[in-house]
């Protein structure tokens, strides 16, 4: 998720995207074992802690 943090940081027009956009990443061993709708999902625009994909 760092690198996907990183990424978006240095990129102006993926900065202005996360701005409108919600985004997360999640990693596949949990979307596996806990399914999508649990609270794995990590915001791409901030450090914030995991959470459900409708509160990104």
């Amino acid at each position: 998720m760092a690198d996907l943090r990183l990424a978006a940081e240095k990129s102006p027009t993926v900065a202005e995207m996360l701005a409108a956009v919600p985004a997360g990443a999640a990693r596949i061993e949990d979307l596996i074992q806990r399914g999508p709708a649990a609270p794995i999902w990590h915001p791409l625009s901030s450090s914030g802690r995991a959470c459900g994909w409708t509160e990104l």
